[in-house]
């Protein structure tokens, strides 16, 4: 028997080992060894001194157009609402052009499996939002070993990949049509069966979404809800669904271990080395402790899984989009809740949002710079996030305007040098170093409103000058590690913001100047001593070094919407002392005037040409006749005021000595005066130019666009128009008070020259009336444009400031305060003219919400969106009295 035996063991034998020496290639090409060949772990960098570059994935560069159609309707560059074709392999084919913009990670947006189209509001998923499977890549994107190339690309350039992800929802596979009973949730339970390409999300436990089948209830993976009607309510936000994606139920503990499991994988893969958070307001605080620092042994938390990679440091940042009102730090302490205690952590960092909504009311919407000054001293550089070097800043991304669309360059290159110049993370949306003006647009060629070209130029101005900012916070460490302190700015309005960055014996001043004319930088403090040389490094409209003066202040002329970079350099021997002086002896600080303020002071020694500065506006500043004596006196009428309790400054200047007074302080209160006129408009005649237009569909419109009156009140320069609605809803928590309607206010001003065409609106202005300003304001958006250089596709250029916003809910109506400096500083308005309609803004695709003939749920009805005008009510053209 054992004879018998032993040649065929010995012959299995044989051809076991003859196939293990046969696998021995195979086997050495196993996924593992091939992970192992990849420079996917690496140790944490330091992030504060980060750039990061975001990619919209599908937007950014197509590199592998075989993935492109997966042969569902759901491919089409030409339509905004479908995939275009970017990729994964695209990314790694620009990688170098990133790195040379100065970037040095890459955030990129969700590249898991996504529901491709939404057939209930004709729309698809090619953003990575819609997870149908949170551990799988879609096919759209490319394959795991291409992600892996990336990451290990990505740090062969020492630098890191943040992946996008989503905790709150899936895609939209079920909704409650009809009605809505919390106590039964299969009534009025409706799946979204013709979902493309599944109809349900194909992972466990998210495949367990059907209410009507009694385990799936029991399970209670998602919190079977309807839509959220209003984000104010606490309950709505956490539970409801999220313009309509199936809220998951993120309190149940197996929920919590998938997310745990599925992006841990991520980490371990493929080498991530950060998670960008998605909707984090829309899930409990609990939820962020246990995700991040969680110590379960089958399946850890975020920190722990990357601890184990050899990342110590793995970034978690979160998007909490809340604003912060001007001059309180609510917001920021709202968004900051989500970062946890030091008990019980929870996010590592969150986006700035509050510096974002801040950034726009300063530089493209006109306001007092100090509305900055008070967010970068009380939040980026005090004490309201642990530490603030790690917070990232932005000036726009995928899902808001781009910043350049509302704003000039001069406006836009400020911004962008602000974000590189404090603590904070600076993140550079794709697109912005090429000036793009639309929010998605794709940067190939074959993408969504490519124009047919490839825009990767890296000789363009603006990629130059991020290039020049991104080298410049490299090579400075006080700016990624220096302490700020704000110097200076203004509480009237547009005007002077200076802060000082230090960091181990060394400093460097940022100055700024947001008006629109020259300005007048008074006696700036800078505890630098005299005669200290201070460096140009950057500029935008000035190019000359400074020098400190007598104790330790520069006052010096800011030419309009400049800004610059200086470093601190050796000290030189101080200027000379004046031979002439000015002063302000009129006791007005702090005082408040409701009529003509007098200001006298003195001049001693000999100057010419002296002035009287006003909110520090060079260009509108008044000739001051000094007696014999040397004493003088000015009046300013109380119609250079704008209505309602404003600060002003006022400051006598000798600008040929460059001398100049103490800067004094006071307040004018101007009532609201003038005759008003009102005009009555029908109600429920919101339905277009020949009564045809259908509102969308979605559930939340309904008669917000709707005019019922409108009253228009001048004084001066001044222009109030109160506009009474049907409705008015705020359920999105609008910034500006109200949502689905934008307001197109048109103004005549008397002597100036005006246009007949109404941009981006397939019409012209009604006859005999061409308007000179123009206001678009929406919930979200409040721009300010005159007619120069107005067309059918542009606005116009720039005006500011914009006009300032105030709702009253309980009498349906919205006001808006034009003040005098927004229209030109007229004289008088007594028959100029006003012209006001409605429609509503899209915030994903441009400034207006699509018409079409058949309409859909966030489209308009009855029209061809291409020539029909896009009107929905409007009032007859209003004179001024």
């Amino acid at each position: 028997m054992s004879v018998r035996y032993r040649f065929p063991r010995f012959k299995s034998l044989i051809i076991v080992l003859l196939g293990f020496v046969l696998a021995l290639p195979v086997l050495a090409n196993s996924p593992e060894d091939e992970d192992d060949k990849l420079n996917l772990h690496v140790p944490s960098p330091d992030w504060q001194d980060q750039v990061i570059y975001f990619v919209l994935l599908d937007r950014f560069n197509d590199g592998d157009s075989a993935n492109n159609d997966q042969g569902k309707g759901e491919y089409d560059p030409a339509d905004h609402r479908k995939f275009s074709g970017g990729d994964i392999q695209g990314v790694i084919d620009k990688l170098d052009y990133i790195k040379s913009l100065g970037a040095t990670a890459v955030w990129i947006t969700p590249p898991v499996a996504n529901q491709w189209w939404d057939p209930q509001i004709s729309y698809g998923g090619y953003h990575g939002y819609w997870a149908e499977h949170f551990k799988e890549m879609d096919a759209h994107f490319g394959s795991l070993e291409t992600y892996q190339q990336l990451s290990h690309e990505l740090h062969e350039r020492e630098m890191y990949l943040i992946q996008d992800i989503v905790i709150n929802h899936t895609g939209n596979y079920f909704s409650y049509n009809g009605g809505y009973n919390p106590e039964d949730p299969t009534a009025f339970f409706t799946p979204n069966s013709a979902a493309v390409p599944t109809d349900r999300p194909t992972q466990y436990p998210f495949t367990m979404n059907n209410a009507l089948d009694p385990e799936h209830r029991q399970a209670g993976i998602y919190n079977w809800t309807p839509m959220i009607n209003q984000f104010d309510d606490d309950r709505q936000r956490v539970k409801y669904q999220l313009s309509g994606l199936d809220d998951i139920n993120t309190e149940n503990p197996a929920v919590r271990k998938a997310f745990r499991d599925a992006y841990g994988y991520w980490i371990k893969k493929v080498g991530v080395d950060g998670y960008r958070i998605d909707t984090i307001i829309y899930v409990e605080h609990d939820f962020w402790h246990d995700f991040v620092h969680s110590t379960a042994a089958d399946a850890p938390g975020m920190k722990a899984v990357a601890a184990s990679t050899g990342r110590e440091d793995f970034l978690t940042f979160g998007e909490a989009l809340l604003s912060a009102k001007p001059l309180d730090d609510a917001g920021e302490k709202q968004v900051a809740s989500y970062l946890g205690t030091p008990e019980k952590p929870g996010l590592r960092s969150v986006l700035n949002f509050p510096l974002y909504f801040t950034l726009g009311r300063v530089f493209s919407e006109g306001g007092p710079t100090n509305y900055l000054g008070y967010r970068l001293q009380n939040a980026v550089a005090g004490e309201i996030y642990p530490n603030p070097f790690i917070i990232p800043t932005f000036i726009d991304n995928h899902d808001t305007k781009r910043f350049i669309s509302t704003a000039n360059s001069a406006a836009f290159k400020q911004a962008l040098l602000l974000i590189m110049t404090i603590p904070g993370i600076p993140i550079i949306y794709q697109g912005t170093e090429q000036m793009f003006q639309e929010q998605r647009r794709a940067m190939f060629a074959e993408g969504y409103k490519s124009g047919g070209e490839n825009h990767f130029s890296e000789t363009s101005e603006t990629f130059k000058y991020l290039q020049a900012l991104t080298n410049i916070r490299r090579e400075n460490k006080l700016f990624t590690r220096g302490n700020l302190t704000v110097l200076q700015d203004s509480p009237v309005g547009p005007g002077v913001l200076a802060y000082k960055r230090e960091y181990q014996e060394e400093s460097a001043l940022v100055i700024f100047n947001s008006a629109k004319q020259r300005v007048l930088m008074n006696r700036l403090e800078t505890g630098l001593p005299a005669g200290t040389q201070l460096k140009l490094v950057k500029g935008v409209g000035l190019s000359e070094d400074l020098t400190v003066g007598a104790g330790g202040t520069i006052t010096s002329i800011l030419p309009a919407q400049s800004a610059a970079i200086y470093i601190a350099a050796n000290s030189s021997a101080p200027a000379d002392a004046p031979t002439a002086s000015i002063s302000i002896n009129a006791d007005i600080e702090g005082k408040r005037f409701q009529e003509a303020i007098t200001v006298s002071g003195t001049v001693q020694g000999k100057a010419a040409n002296p002035q009287l500065v006003i909110d520090g506006l060079l260009d509108r500043s008044i000739a001051i006749a000094p007696a014999a004596d040397g004493n003088w006196s000015v009046q300013i009428p109380m119609s250079r005021f704008p209505f309602g309790e404003t600060i002003h400054q006022v400051t006598a200047y000798l600008p040929d000595e460059n001398v100049s007074s103490k800067t004094r302080q006071f307040t004018s209160k101007v009532a609201i005066q003038g005759e008003t006129v009102v005009v009555e408009d029908p109600a429920g005649d919101d339905k277009g130019p020949a009564g045809k237009y259908l509102i969308p569909q979605d559930q939340t419109f309904k008669s917000q666009m709707d005019i019922r009156k409108v009253g228009v009140t001048a004084f001066g320069g001044n222009l109030q128009v109160d506009i009474t609605m049907e409705e008015i809803t705020s359920m999105w928590i609008p910034p500006n008070g109200f949502d689905h309607v934008v307001f197109h206010i048109f103004i005549d001003v008397p002597g100036q020259e005006g246009s007949a065409v109404l941009p981006y609106m397939n019409s012209g202005t009604p006859d005999g009336f061409a308007w000179d300003y123009f206001s678009y304001v929406g919930g979200w958006n409040n721009i300010l444009s005159s007619a120069v250089g107005a067309h059918e596709k542009s606005f116009g250029a720039q005006a500011t400031p914009v006009p300032e916003i105030s709702v009253d809910m309980a009498a349906n109506t919205v006001s808006f305060l034009f003040k005098p400096a927004a229209l030109g500083y007229p004289e008088s308005l007594a028959g100029g003219k006003v012209y006001v309609t409605t429609w509503d803004g899209s915030g994903a695709e441009g400034f207006h919400r699509k018409l079409s003939q058949e309409g859909a749920a966030f489209e308009f009805g009855g029209g061809d969106g291409n020539i029909d005008p896009l009107i929905l009510d409007d009032t007859s053209v209003i004179v001024i009295p």
